[in-house]
């Protein structure tokens, strides 16, 4: 069933402090949140969803709409395609503005199972799917950051506790990710060389933080982690958008993907986490940027330090997190 469904424009809003968007969603209050109420599952049922976009069935496209994986548009999306475009001041002093986008979930078949229980092959979907959507938003010209990301929990953010994963275009390069773009062309233009793959030589000759890693991927604890027990997964090869894996490092993706979210699930007891995928902008190439993926367990709370001043304290040494963490 197509649904039609009129809502709040999302505004962004610019904080002149701090050179930073805010997205300001009003439409996204009338989610349900399926933690707290009884009711069926939205996604087992797949009442009142939109289109789906992509039907894949056990690693293949399917075209009769049978599916183990499926990418559908978001009912409650923060971002709509056909939204006109406008720049404007609010006072003749605060800048905003209201942009078209995408917002799609990547959905699979199980209720209870997440991507730590599923075989390899339908992680590599899942990593399909990932890399179709890359490839659309970028025909689309109206995208320059795209967020892929999974809230796994309600406290991680979930508001359904059925596996699903979300793609959300951005019309702007939001602030941490342009920063670490300045820092990147900065070291590239010195150096002639990218720095993550600098990172990555350097862990694997300290190698006090590597977790895992395979002929094309290396999961290591960062330096200075913003979580404790953050995990990068990051790839051997120097790629800048997620959309140049091969087949075979897709698998390669999966295996160590699932190694480390089975740690996270039986190491702390199915703890709530995020994930997410630092991917180059897609307004034009960024040769030395080196996509990876970063994970957030929910271990901790943040205190004043942290969301006061925005600087993290972490009770573990990342070498001592990595020793834990190869043990589970």
């Amino acid at each position: 069933m197509i649904l039609s469904m009129k809502k709040e424009e999302t505004e962004l809003r610019y904080n002149i402090l701090s050179n930073e968007w805010i997205i300001i969603s009003p439409g996204r209050k009338a989610r349900p949140n399926n933690f707290r109420k009884a009711g069926g599952c939205p996604f087992c049922e797949m009442k009142d969803q939109k289109e789906p976009k992509y039907y894949f069935y056990k690693g293949k496209e399917n075209k009769e709409k049978k599916w183990t994986t499926i990418v559908i548009p978001n009912k409650f999306p923060v971002f709509e395609e056909n939204t006109p475009k406008k720049d404007f001041l609010e006072n003749n002093f605060y800048a905003k503005k209201i942009s078209p986008g995408f917002h799609d979930l990547i959905v699979t078949k199980e209720h209870n199972k997440f991507i730590s229980g599923l075989p390899i092959s339908r992680i590599e979907e899942f990593f399909t799917c990932i890399s179709k959507l890359l490839i659309e938003y970028r025909k689309s010209k109206i995208v320059k950051q795209v967020a892929i990301f999974h809230n796994r929990g309600e406290k991680a953010g979930a508001s359904q506790p059925h596996p699903h994963y979300q793609a959300l275009t951005l019309p702007i390069i939001e602030k941490e990710h342009q920063d670490e773009l300045n820092n990147l062309k900065k070291y590239y233009n010195k150096n002639k060389k990218c720095l993550h793959c600098e990172i990555n030589k350097i862990e694997k000759q300290f190698n006090k933080r590597i977790i895992a890693e395979n002929n094309d991927f290396i999961a290591f604890c960062p330096f200075a982690p913003k979580i404790l027990f953050q995990v990068i997964i990051s790839p051997k090869r120097h790629m800048s958008s997620f959309e140049q894996i091969t087949k075979e490092e897709k698998k390669s993706l999966s295996k160590i993907f699932k190694k480390i979210l089975l740690k996270y699930d039986y190491g702390f007891d199915n703890l709530d986490y995020n994930f997410f995928l630092h991917n180059s902008p897609l307004d034009k190439e960024y040769p030395y940027f080196h996509w990876y993926w970063s994970f957030s367990p929910r271990v901790s709370y943040f205190g004043g330090l942290e969301l006061g001043f925005g600087l993290e304290i972490s009770s573990i040494t990342p070498e001592e997190q990595a020793k834990i963490l190869r043990k589970m």
